[in-house]
Protein backbone atom coordinates (compact mmCIF):
# COMPACT_ATOMS: atom_id res chain seq x y z
CA UNK A 1 0.00 0.00 0.00
CA UNK A 2 1.00 3.56 -0.57
CA UNK A 3 -0.38 6.67 1.08
CA UNK A 4 -0.77 7.37 4.76
CA UNK A 5 -0.69 4.20 6.86
CA UNK A 6 -2.49 5.98 9.71
CA UNK A 7 -5.50 6.98 7.58
CA UNK A 8 -7.59 4.54 5.54
CA UNK A 9 -10.74 4.48 3.45
CA UNK A 10 -13.20 1.65 3.98
CA UNK A 11 -15.97 0.81 1.53
CA UNK A 12 -18.69 -0.76 3.67
CA UNK A 13 -21.92 -2.57 3.11
CA UNK A 14 -20.33 -5.69 1.57
CA UNK A 15 -20.67 -9.15 3.15
CA UNK A 16 -17.50 -10.79 4.44
CA UNK A 17 -16.77 -14.36 5.41
CA UNK A 18 -14.18 -17.08 5.78
CA UNK A 19 -11.61 -17.94 8.44
CA UNK A 20 -9.15 -16.05 10.63
CA UNK A 21 -6.36 -17.38 12.85
CA UNK A 22 -5.77 -15.72 16.22
CA UNK A 23 -2.17 -15.55 17.54
CA UNK A 24 -1.10 -15.39 21.19
CA UNK A 25 -2.49 -13.03 23.81
CA UNK A 26 -0.78 -9.65 23.78
CA UNK A 27 -1.25 -9.00 27.51
CA UNK A 28 0.16 -12.40 28.48
CA UNK A 29 3.11 -11.89 26.14
CA UNK A 30 4.05 -8.71 28.00
CA UNK A 31 3.90 -10.24 31.47
CA UNK A 32 5.50 -13.55 30.46
CA UNK A 33 8.44 -11.66 28.93
CA UNK A 34 8.77 -9.58 32.07
CA UNK A 35 8.79 -12.73 34.22
CA UNK A 36 11.32 -14.35 31.88
CA UNK A 37 13.65 -11.42 32.56
CA UNK A 38 13.49 -12.03 36.32
CA UNK A 39 14.83 -15.57 35.86
CA UNK A 40 18.28 -16.51 34.58
CA UNK A 41 17.34 -19.57 32.52
CA UNK A 42 16.40 -19.69 28.86
CA UNK A 43 12.73 -18.88 28.33
CA UNK A 44 11.00 -19.86 25.09
CA UNK A 45 7.60 -18.29 24.42
CA UNK A 46 5.46 -19.84 21.70
CA UNK A 47 2.52 -18.48 19.69
CA UNK A 48 3.94 -14.96 19.98
CA UNK A 49 2.00 -12.36 17.94
CA UNK A 50 3.86 -10.27 15.37
CA UNK A 51 2.92 -6.92 16.88
CA UNK A 52 4.75 -3.74 17.80
CA UNK A 53 4.71 -4.68 21.49
CA UNK A 54 6.85 -7.76 20.83
CA UNK A 55 9.37 -5.87 18.68
CA UNK A 56 9.72 -2.97 21.11
CA UNK A 57 10.08 -5.16 24.20
CA UNK A 58 12.69 -7.24 22.39
CA UNK A 59 14.76 -4.10 21.75
CA UNK A 60 14.41 -2.95 25.35
CA UNK A 61 15.43 -6.33 26.79
CA UNK A 62 18.43 -6.52 24.49
CA UNK A 63 19.39 -2.97 25.42
CA UNK A 64 19.42 -4.02 29.08
CA UNK A 65 21.81 -6.89 28.37
CA UNK A 66 19.78 -10.05 27.61
CA UNK A 67 19.87 -11.66 24.19
CA UNK A 68 16.48 -12.26 22.54
CA UNK A 69 15.89 -14.24 19.35
CA UNK A 70 12.77 -14.64 17.25
CA UNK A 71 12.08 -17.57 14.92
CA UNK A 72 8.60 -17.71 13.45
CA UNK A 73 6.11 -17.38 16.28
CA UNK A 74 8.69 -18.26 18.96
CA UNK A 75 10.57 -15.73 21.05
CA UNK A 76 13.52 -16.92 23.16
CA UNK A 77 15.17 -14.97 25.96
CA UNK A 78 18.66 -16.45 26.33
CA UNK A 79 20.21 -17.56 29.61
CA UNK A 80 21.81 -14.83 31.69
CA UNK A 81 20.90 -11.82 33.76
CA UNK A 82 21.18 -8.06 33.49
CA UNK A 83 24.72 -6.85 34.00
CA UNK A 84 23.72 -3.21 34.35
CA UNK A 85 20.63 -1.13 34.86
CA UNK A 86 20.61 -0.32 31.16
CA UNK A 87 19.89 2.86 29.30
CA UNK A 88 16.30 2.47 28.14
CA UNK A 89 15.55 4.42 24.97
CA UNK A 90 12.75 6.84 25.89
CA UNK A 91 11.15 6.52 22.45
CA UNK A 92 10.87 2.75 22.81
CA UNK A 93 9.58 2.90 26.38
CA UNK A 94 7.00 5.48 25.28
CA UNK A 95 5.86 3.32 22.36
CA UNK A 96 4.17 0.62 24.48
CA UNK A 97 2.69 0.45 27.95
CA UNK A 98 4.20 -2.99 28.64
CA UNK A 99 7.68 -1.50 28.91
CA UNK A 100 7.05 -0.57 32.54
CA UNK A 101 6.89 -4.24 33.56
CA UNK A 102 10.60 -4.69 32.86
CA UNK A 103 11.43 -2.46 35.84
CA UNK A 104 11.22 -5.12 38.61
CA UNK A 105 13.55 -7.49 36.74
CA UNK A 106 16.22 -4.86 36.16
CA UNK A 107 15.90 -3.66 39.76
CA UNK A 108 16.28 -7.19 41.13
CA UNK A 109 19.36 -7.98 39.05
CA UNK A 110 21.22 -4.67 39.25
CA UNK A 111 19.97 -2.95 42.40
CA UNK A 112 18.60 0.08 40.56
CA UNK A 113 16.32 1.01 37.69
CA UNK A 114 15.16 4.20 36.04
CA UNK A 115 12.41 3.92 33.45
CA UNK A 116 11.28 6.81 31.25
CA UNK A 117 7.51 7.34 31.04
CA UNK A 118 5.75 4.31 29.55
CA UNK A 119 3.42 4.77 26.61
CA UNK A 120 0.50 2.91 25.10
CA UNK A 121 -3.11 4.02 24.84
CA UNK A 122 -4.02 7.29 26.55
CA UNK A 123 -6.99 5.93 28.48
CA UNK A 124 -6.17 7.12 32.00
CA UNK A 125 -8.29 9.46 34.09
CA UNK A 126 -6.19 12.62 33.65
CA UNK A 127 -6.88 15.31 31.07
CA UNK A 128 -4.01 14.00 28.94
CA UNK A 129 -5.08 10.39 29.43
CA UNK A 130 -1.82 9.30 31.07
CA UNK A 131 -2.07 6.18 33.23
CA UNK A 132 -1.32 6.03 36.94
CA UNK A 133 2.27 5.26 37.99
CA UNK A 134 2.45 5.79 41.74
CA UNK A 135 1.07 2.31 42.52
CA UNK A 136 4.12 0.69 40.89
CA UNK A 137 6.39 2.57 43.26
CA UNK A 138 4.16 1.63 46.22
CA UNK A 139 4.38 -2.06 45.38
CA UNK A 140 8.18 -1.95 45.16
CA UNK A 141 8.30 -0.11 48.50
CA UNK A 142 6.44 -3.02 50.12
CA UNK A 143 9.39 -5.21 49.10
CA UNK A 144 11.92 -2.87 50.71
CA UNK A 145 12.88 -0.74 47.72
CA UNK A 146 13.21 3.02 47.66
CA UNK A 147 11.00 4.07 44.77
CA UNK A 148 9.61 7.29 43.39
CA UNK A 149 7.71 8.68 40.44
CA UNK A 150 9.87 11.05 38.43
CA UNK A 151 8.62 14.54 37.46
CA UNK A 152 8.14 13.43 33.85
CA UNK A 153 6.05 10.41 34.88
CA UNK A 154 8.88 7.87 34.78
CA UNK A 155 9.76 5.46 37.58
CA UNK A 156 12.99 5.13 39.59
CA UNK A 157 13.82 2.58 42.27
CA UNK A 158 16.79 1.16 44.12
CA UNK A 159 17.29 -1.75 46.51
CA UNK A 160 20.31 -3.93 47.38
CA UNK A 161 17.81 -6.81 47.57
CA UNK A 162 14.05 -7.32 47.57
CA UNK A 163 12.50 -8.93 50.64
CA UNK A 164 9.37 -11.05 50.81
CA UNK A 165 6.29 -9.39 52.29
CA UNK A 166 2.51 -9.65 52.51
CA UNK A 167 0.28 -7.65 50.16
CA UNK A 168 -3.47 -7.50 49.76
CA UNK A 169 -3.94 -6.40 46.15
CA UNK A 170 -7.38 -5.04 46.97
CA UNK A 171 -5.42 -2.13 48.48
CA UNK A 172 -4.92 -1.09 44.84
CA UNK A 173 -8.57 -1.14 43.78
CA UNK A 174 -10.91 1.82 43.60
CA UNK A 175 -13.80 -0.30 44.88
CA UNK A 176 -12.89 -3.09 47.30
CA UNK A 177 -16.39 -4.53 47.28
CA UNK A 178 -16.36 -5.00 43.51
CA UNK A 179 -12.57 -5.53 43.34
CA UNK A 180 -11.96 -3.31 40.35
CA UNK A 181 -10.11 -0.22 39.19
CA UNK A 182 -7.29 0.95 36.92
CA UNK A 183 -4.40 0.10 39.31
CA UNK A 184 -5.43 -3.44 40.23
CA UNK A 185 -3.99 -5.31 37.25
CA UNK A 186 -0.68 -3.42 37.18
CA UNK A 187 -0.16 -3.71 40.93
CA UNK A 188 -0.77 -7.47 40.77
CA UNK A 189 1.78 -7.86 37.97
CA UNK A 190 4.41 -5.79 39.76
CA UNK A 191 3.82 -7.73 42.98
CA UNK A 192 4.28 -11.09 41.27
CA UNK A 193 7.44 -9.92 39.50
CA UNK A 194 8.93 -8.59 42.72
CA UNK A 195 7.88 -11.71 44.65
CA UNK A 196 9.65 -13.89 42.08
CA UNK A 197 12.97 -12.18 42.83
CA UNK A 198 12.53 -11.49 46.54
CA UNK A 199 14.34 -13.30 49.35
CA UNK A 200 11.97 -15.24 51.57
CA UNK A 201 8.28 -15.90 51.09
CA UNK A 202 5.72 -13.42 49.81
CA UNK A 203 1.99 -13.74 50.51
CA UNK A 204 -0.15 -12.24 47.76
CA UNK A 205 -3.83 -11.93 48.52
CA UNK A 206 -6.63 -11.24 46.06
CA UNK A 207 -4.51 -11.14 42.91
CA UNK A 208 -6.10 -9.86 39.72
CA UNK A 209 -7.72 -13.03 38.34
CA UNK A 210 -7.13 -12.97 34.58
CA UNK A 211 -4.64 -14.87 32.37
CA UNK A 212 -2.18 -12.00 31.97
CA UNK A 213 -1.54 -12.51 35.71
CA UNK A 214 -2.34 -16.20 36.25
CA UNK A 215 -0.10 -17.25 33.33
CA UNK A 216 2.76 -15.46 35.10
CA UNK A 217 2.40 -17.98 37.93
CA UNK A 218 2.77 -20.86 35.45
CA UNK A 219 5.96 -19.32 34.05
CA UNK A 220 7.29 -18.59 37.53
CA UNK A 221 6.68 -22.16 38.71
CA UNK A 222 8.34 -23.60 35.61
CA UNK A 223 11.38 -21.36 36.25
CA UNK A 224 11.90 -22.95 39.66
CA UNK A 225 9.95 -20.95 42.24
CA UNK A 226 7.86 -22.65 44.91
CA UNK A 227 4.27 -21.43 44.54
CA UNK A 228 1.43 -22.57 46.77
CA UNK A 229 -2.16 -21.56 47.42
CA UNK A 230 -2.97 -22.65 50.98
CA UNK A 231 -6.40 -21.05 50.89
CA UNK A 232 -8.66 -19.47 48.28
CA UNK A 233 -7.49 -16.00 47.36
CA UNK A 234 -3.93 -16.38 48.69
CA UNK A 235 -0.78 -17.22 46.73
CA UNK A 236 2.53 -17.88 48.50
CA UNK A 237 5.67 -17.35 46.43
CA UNK A 238 9.13 -18.51 47.51
CA UNK A 239 11.47 -17.49 44.74
CA UNK A 240 14.77 -15.65 44.74
CA UNK A 241 17.16 -15.13 41.87
CA UNK A 242 19.19 -18.23 42.76
CA UNK A 243 16.09 -20.42 42.36
CA UNK A 244 14.93 -19.14 38.97
CA UNK A 245 17.40 -20.97 36.74
CA UNK A 246 15.39 -23.60 34.87
CA UNK A 247 14.95 -23.43 31.12
CA UNK A 248 11.26 -22.99 30.38
CA UNK A 249 8.78 -23.20 27.53
CA UNK A 250 5.42 -21.48 27.64
CA UNK A 251 2.71 -21.28 24.99
CA UNK A 252 0.49 -18.23 24.94
CA UNK A 253 -3.24 -18.82 24.71
CA UNK A 254 -5.09 -17.17 21.78
CA UNK A 255 -5.49 -13.42 22.16
CA UNK A 256 -8.69 -12.91 24.11
CA UNK A 257 -9.49 -9.45 22.81
CA UNK A 258 -8.82 -10.50 19.23
CA UNK A 259 -11.37 -13.30 19.70
CA UNK A 260 -13.94 -10.72 20.86
CA UNK A 261 -12.97 -8.47 17.94
CA UNK A 262 -13.59 -11.19 15.36
CA UNK A 263 -16.83 -12.31 16.99
CA UNK A 264 -18.02 -8.73 16.66
CA UNK A 265 -16.89 -8.64 13.04
CA UNK A 266 -18.94 -11.76 12.39
CA UNK A 267 -22.10 -10.08 13.66
CA UNK A 268 -21.39 -6.82 11.83
CA UNK A 269 -20.37 -8.08 8.41
CA UNK A 270 -20.40 -11.91 8.03
CA UNK A 271 -23.98 -13.05 7.36
CA UNK A 272 -22.87 -16.60 6.55
CA UNK A 273 -20.59 -16.80 9.57
CA UNK A 274 -16.91 -16.59 10.49
CA UNK A 275 -14.53 -19.27 11.76
CA UNK A 276 -12.11 -17.96 14.40
CA UNK A 277 -9.28 -20.46 14.81
CA UNK A 278 -6.33 -20.86 17.15
CA UNK A 279 -4.68 -23.68 19.10
CA UNK A 280 -6.08 -23.67 22.62
CA UNK A 281 -9.22 -21.75 21.71
CA UNK A 282 -11.16 -23.61 24.41
CA UNK A 283 -8.83 -22.04 27.00
CA UNK A 284 -9.51 -18.62 25.53
CA UNK A 285 -13.25 -19.17 25.66
CA UNK A 286 -13.01 -20.21 29.32
CA UNK A 287 -11.03 -17.05 30.10
CA UNK A 288 -13.68 -15.00 28.29
CA UNK A 289 -16.59 -16.40 30.29
CA UNK A 290 -17.76 -12.90 31.37
CA UNK A 291 -17.80 -11.74 27.73
CA UNK A 292 -19.57 -14.89 26.58
CA UNK A 293 -22.11 -14.35 29.34
CA UNK A 294 -22.91 -10.89 27.97
CA UNK A 295 -23.03 -12.17 24.40
CA UNK A 296 -25.33 -15.01 25.42
CA UNK A 297 -27.74 -12.55 27.02
CA UNK A 298 -27.65 -10.56 23.79
CA UNK A 299 -28.72 -13.69 21.93
CA UNK A 300 -25.45 -14.40 20.12
CA UNK A 301 -24.53 -18.07 19.96
CA UNK A 302 -21.29 -19.70 18.89
CA UNK A 303 -20.03 -23.19 18.11
CA UNK A 304 -17.00 -23.87 20.29
CA UNK A 305 -14.33 -26.53 19.84
CA UNK A 306 -10.80 -27.02 21.16
CA UNK A 307 -9.30 -24.97 18.33
CA UNK A 308 -12.06 -22.74 16.95
CA UNK A 309 -15.10 -20.60 17.57
CA UNK A 310 -17.65 -20.34 14.76
CA UNK A 311 -20.12 -17.45 14.83
CA UNK A 312 -23.19 -17.40 12.59
CA UNK A 313 -25.37 -14.35 13.23
CA UNK A 314 -29.04 -15.18 13.75
CA UNK A 315 -31.82 -12.69 14.39
CA UNK A 316 -31.90 -9.40 16.25
CA UNK A 317 -29.75 -8.93 19.34
CA UNK A 318 -31.29 -8.18 22.72
CA UNK A 319 -30.28 -5.16 24.84
CA UNK A 320 -28.19 -5.80 27.96
CA UNK A 321 -27.01 -4.18 31.16
CA UNK A 322 -23.45 -5.12 32.04
CA UNK A 323 -20.55 -4.09 34.29
CA UNK A 324 -17.07 -3.93 32.77
CA UNK A 325 -14.59 -4.66 35.53
CA UNK A 326 -11.51 -6.46 36.77
CA UNK A 327 -13.57 -9.54 37.69
CA UNK A 328 -15.92 -9.18 34.72
CA UNK A 329 -15.51 -8.47 31.02
CA UNK A 330 -12.18 -6.92 30.06
CA UNK A 331 -12.14 -3.17 29.61
CA UNK A 332 -10.53 -3.90 26.23
CA UNK A 333 -13.69 -5.81 25.26
CA UNK A 334 -15.99 -2.94 26.20
CA UNK A 335 -15.91 -1.03 22.86
CA UNK A 336 -16.92 -4.18 20.98
CA UNK A 337 -19.74 -4.98 23.40
CA UNK A 338 -20.88 -1.37 23.02
CA UNK A 339 -20.90 -1.64 19.23
CA UNK A 340 -22.96 -4.83 19.39
CA UNK A 341 -25.30 -3.10 21.85
CA UNK A 342 -26.00 -0.52 19.17
CA UNK A 343 -27.43 -3.34 17.02
CA UNK A 344 -29.78 -4.55 19.75
CA UNK A 345 -33.47 -3.70 19.72
CA UNK A 346 -33.75 -1.47 22.78
CA UNK A 347 -31.63 0.33 25.34
CA UNK A 348 -28.35 -1.16 26.67
CA UNK A 349 -26.30 0.20 29.54
CA UNK A 350 -22.60 -0.59 30.10
CA UNK A 351 -20.72 0.55 33.20
CA UNK A 352 -16.95 0.93 32.77
CA UNK A 353 -15.18 0.54 36.14
CA UNK A 354 -11.56 0.27 34.95
CA UNK A 355 -10.73 2.79 32.21
CA UNK A 356 -13.51 5.37 31.72
CA UNK A 357 -11.03 7.33 29.62
CA UNK A 358 -11.48 4.87 26.74
CA UNK A 359 -15.09 5.92 25.99
CA UNK A 360 -14.22 8.61 23.44
CA UNK A 361 -14.99 6.37 20.46
CA UNK A 362 -18.70 6.86 21.26
CA UNK A 363 -18.53 10.37 19.82
CA UNK A 364 -17.09 8.95 16.59
CA UNK A 365 -19.74 6.23 16.28
CA UNK A 366 -22.46 8.85 16.49
CA UNK A 367 -21.07 10.32 13.24
CA UNK A 368 -22.25 7.16 11.45
CA UNK A 369 -25.68 7.13 13.07
CA UNK A 370 -25.17 5.18 16.31
CA UNK A 371 -27.31 6.31 19.23
CA UNK A 372 -24.61 6.00 21.85
CA UNK A 373 -23.93 8.49 24.61
CA UNK A 374 -21.66 8.79 27.62
CA UNK A 375 -22.88 9.51 31.14
CA UNK A 376 -19.85 9.56 33.42
CA UNK A 377 -18.51 6.00 33.44
CA UNK A 378 -21.68 4.68 31.75
CA UNK A 379 -22.40 4.10 28.06
CA UNK A 380 -26.03 4.06 26.99
CA UNK A 381 -26.86 2.63 23.57
CA UNK A 382 -30.25 2.72 21.87
CA UNK A 383 -30.79 0.40 18.91
CA UNK A 384 -31.22 -0.93 16.41
CA UNK A 385 -28.53 1.10 14.70
CA UNK A 386 -29.07 2.19 11.11
CA UNK A 387 -25.57 2.81 9.69
CA UNK A 388 -25.36 6.22 8.04
CA UNK A 389 -22.58 7.48 5.75
CA UNK A 390 -20.61 10.54 6.85
CA UNK A 391 -18.22 12.96 5.19
CA UNK A 392 -16.42 13.47 8.51
CA UNK A 393 -13.23 11.56 9.31
CA UNK A 394 -13.61 9.13 12.20
CA UNK A 395 -10.70 9.59 14.62
CA UNK A 396 -9.37 6.67 16.68
CA UNK A 397 -7.52 7.74 19.81
CA UNK A 398 -6.48 4.32 21.09
CA UNK A 399 -6.00 0.73 19.97
CA UNK A 400 -9.45 -0.69 20.64
CA UNK A 401 -11.17 2.45 19.39
CA UNK A 402 -9.33 1.99 16.09
CA UNK A 403 -10.55 -1.59 15.76
CA UNK A 404 -14.15 -0.81 16.68
CA UNK A 405 -14.35 2.12 14.25
CA UNK A 406 -13.08 -0.14 11.46
CA UNK A 407 -15.74 -2.73 12.30
CA UNK A 408 -18.44 -0.05 12.37
CA UNK A 409 -17.31 1.22 8.96
CA UNK A 410 -17.84 -2.25 7.50
CA UNK A 411 -21.56 -1.79 8.12
CA UNK A 412 -21.79 1.74 6.73
CA UNK A 413 -22.82 1.87 3.06
CA UNK A 414 -20.24 3.57 0.89
CA UNK A 415 -17.03 5.32 1.85
CA UNK A 416 -15.79 5.96 5.40
CA UNK A 417 -12.42 7.56 6.24
CA UNK A 418 -10.77 6.61 9.54
CA UNK A 419 -7.69 8.20 11.09
CA UNK A 420 -5.50 6.93 13.92
CA UNK A 421 -5.17 3.40 12.57
CA UNK A 422 -1.50 3.34 13.48
CA UNK A 423 -2.72 2.29 16.94
CA UNK A 424 -3.69 -1.12 15.49
CA UNK A 425 -0.06 -2.26 15.23
CA UNK A 426 0.20 -2.52 19.03
CA UNK A 427 -2.51 -5.17 19.28
CA UNK A 428 -3.08 -6.81 15.88
CA UNK A 429 -0.49 -8.27 13.52
CA UNK A 430 -2.29 -7.08 10.36
CA UNK A 431 -5.91 -6.29 11.13
CA UNK A 432 -6.68 -4.50 7.88
CA UNK A 433 -4.95 -7.22 5.87
CA UNK A 434 -6.96 -9.92 7.62
CA UNK A 435 -10.20 -8.06 6.89
CA UNK A 436 -9.18 -7.67 3.25
CA UNK A 437 -8.62 -11.43 3.05
CA UNK A 438 -12.22 -11.88 4.22
CA UNK A 439 -13.44 -9.63 1.43
CA UNK A 440 -13.31 -6.12 2.90
CA UNK A 441 -12.54 -3.23 0.56
CA UNK A 442 -9.90 -1.07 2.23
CA UNK A 443 -7.48 1.40 0.69
CA UNK A 444 -5.09 4.03 2.03
CA UNK A 445 -6.25 7.62 2.05
CA UNK A 446 -4.59 9.85 -0.51
CA UNK A 447 -1.41 11.58 0.63
CA UNK A 448 -1.59 15.29 1.14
Amino acid sequence: MSGRADLSVLHGGHPLGGRVVVPGFKHSLVTALAMACVGAGEIRLENVPDIAEAAVLTRLIQGAGRRVERAGDCLTVARGDFAAAGDFAPADVAAVHGSVYLAPAVLAHTGAVQMPPAGGCRIGGTDGGSRPVRHYAEVLERFGAQARVLPDGGLAASAPRLRGCSIDLLDFTDDRARATGPRYSGASKFALLAAAAAEGTTALRNLYPKPDVTDMIDVLTAMGAAVDSPEPGTVLVSGGLDALTRDTRHRLLPDLIEVVTWMSAAVIACPDGLRIAGAGMDRAVAALSPEFGVLDRMGLSAEISADAVVVRPQGTLRPVTAVIGSHGAYSDSQPFLALLSCLADGVSRLEETVWPGRLGYADELRKVGAELRRDGRFLIARGPWRPTPTDDVLHARDLRAAAVLVLAALAVPGRTVIGGLGHLARGYADFLGALSALGARIEPAASG
